[in-house]
């Protein structure tokens, strides 16, 4: 009974022996920040960005234009001032409008010119795990990793893209 125990404890000690999984852990968030395309896509996103600041300063000069129009006339018959007032109400609501617009414009932009970094950045990990057998990766940088154990592959993606 005690051999059978025995062996039973070795083949399965076997089992889990044969069977070890591979970890490696990386800064998702260090690797694309040290990619070259990175500096690209900020200096595009900022042009982009000033384009729509630019657009919104206007409308806030015109808005200001008409408020201190109205200012200056305090004597203008009934109906003129609250046709100014009317009108300045929906240029103070087009400009909020435009804002959340842009500002969603902008994240939309930033997502596309980052999505083709972030996908040579995942084929990179991909080829790193299937060539060096690991069987996980997990991000560090999400703050998620529970166990830092594992191989650190930062340097290994960085090496298969080509990166100091």
């Amino acid at each position: 009974m005690k051999k059978i125990i025995i062996i039973a404890i070795v083949c399965i000690g076997a089992v889990f022996t044969g069977n070890a999984q591979k970890l490696g852990h990386i800064d998702s968030q260090e690797l694309l920040l040290s990619m070259p395309e990175r500096a690209a896509i900020e200096t595009e996103l900022q042009e982009y960005a000033s384009v729509l600041e630019t657009h919104l300063n206007s409308m806030k000069k015109d808005y200001e234009a008409k408020v201190l129009e109205i200012q200056s006339n305090p004597n203008l018959p009934e109906a003129i001032y609250n046709d100014k007032v009317r009108k300045l109400q929906e240029l103070e609501q087009s400009m909020q409008e435009f804002q959340q617009t842009a500002n969603q414009d902008l994240a939309k932009k930033e997502s596309e010119l980052l999505q083709p970094m972030i996908d040579k950045a995942q084929a990179a990990i991909t080829a790193v795990a299937e060539e060096n057998g690991f069987t996980y990766i997990l991000d560090a940088s999400t703050g998620v990793t529970l166990y830092n154990g594992g191989e650190d592959v930062l340097p290994l993606v960085k090496a298969k893209l080509g990166l100091k």
